[in-house]
């Protein structure tokens, strides 16, 4: 009997240790990996969403950018940290879902190595072109490029990423041939956007800024809804492209086997500062629609795209396997 009572004791005593364990997390600063350019629009929303999560749970969140290969460097990072809590990601569809369909192959699966925590927000992508494109409407457009196939050009920062696959779906859908200049670096590719070496681009926040000084002309949005911000400029959809819908979302993930204590703690940090009008109101600053999603509607929602976007790839010639 006291053999027994002893071990029970050891027993508890463990079990009390691990959970002590757990709830004192984090004991140190977490490191939340964005795999996009520092200064970038989605590092900006990034950073914004880091500060809110450090003061929540009473460590600082350290943002580290490590860009590169449409943003499957720092997911695969993050999928071969230690699952321990204290390496999280910031990323998008792109590396979490298109990527996986398209070749070179990444070397992470997210359905197997990668846990997702929360949906953050999805994207209002902004079409625009230079001042010097004589075109004010999506027909318009259209009709320039189908009356001049391969002339213009269209920048995007990443192969997969909805900036690049939203306009390889109007080329498909209106039968017109814009040429795509991918771009290792935002800054430049704004640059080279601004002094009419690339005619057409298609993106977020900074596009709309772009938009609203007048440094390029809004022609329409690829989302299903109207950018609150610019609510005069039609959707694709409404330009003559019906069901059209090209947009990009971001979320935070961590390390298959992260402890589910961890992840639920994350989300509901997350879900907090989402709730704070003034965070909302910054991030809403980039036209995006604030989601929250928790994680087992996030789980759901990747291997449902990941089907979905092998449907569209396949037609637009960039599925790979």
């Amino acid at each position: 009997m006291r053999r027994f009572a002893l071990s029970l004791a050891s027993g508890l005593l463990l079990a009390w240790l691990a959970t002590g364990a757990r709830a004192a997390w984090p004991e140190r600063p977490v490191t939340l990996i964005v795999p996009f350019g520092a200064g970038s629009s989605p590092d900006i929303s990034a950073r914004i969403i880091a500060d809110r999560l450090g003061a929540a749970l009473g460590q600082p969140v350290v943002v580290q950018n490590m860009p590169g290969a449409s943003a499957t460097i720092g997911v695969d990072r993050v999928a071969k940290s230690a699952p321990d809590g204290y390496t999280l990601g910031y990323t998008g569809d792109g590396a979490m879902v298109v990527r996986v369909s398209m070749d070179p192959p990444i070397p992470y699966d997210p359905r197997r190595d990668l846990v997702p925590i929360t949906l953050l927000m999805r994207t209002r992508n902004l079409l625009v072109v230079h001042p010097s494109v004589p075109a004010t409407t999506l027909a318009e457009l259209v009709a320039l490029a189908r009356a001049q196939p391969g002339r213009l050009a269209y920048g995007h920062s990443g192969v997969g990423f909805s900036t690049h696959l939203g306009i390889e779906m109007l080329n498909q859908a209106a039968g017109i041939d814009i040429t795509a200049v991918p771009y290792a670096n935002e800054g430049q590719m704004f640059t080279d956007l601004a002094q009419g070496r690339v005619q057409v681009m298609l993106g977020g926040a900074g596009l709309v800024r772009r938009a609203q000084s007048g440094e390029v002309r809004a022609i329409a949005v690829s989302s299903r809804d109207r950018l609150p911000v610019m609510p005069e400029v039609p959707t694709i959809a409404e330009s003559g492209f019906p069901g059209f819908e090209a947009v990009a979302w971001f979320g935070l993930i961590a390390p298959a086997r992260t402890p589910p204590a961890v992840v639920d703690r994350v989300h509901r940090a997350a879900a907090a500062a989402l709730a704070d009008p003034a965070t909302r109101a910054r991030l809403e600053e980039f036209g995006v629609a604030i989601a929250g999603d928790g994680p087992a509607e996030f789980g759901a929602l990747v291997p449902r795209e990941i089907a979905r976007m092998q449907g569209v790839l396949e037609p637009l010639g960039l599925r790979a396997r």
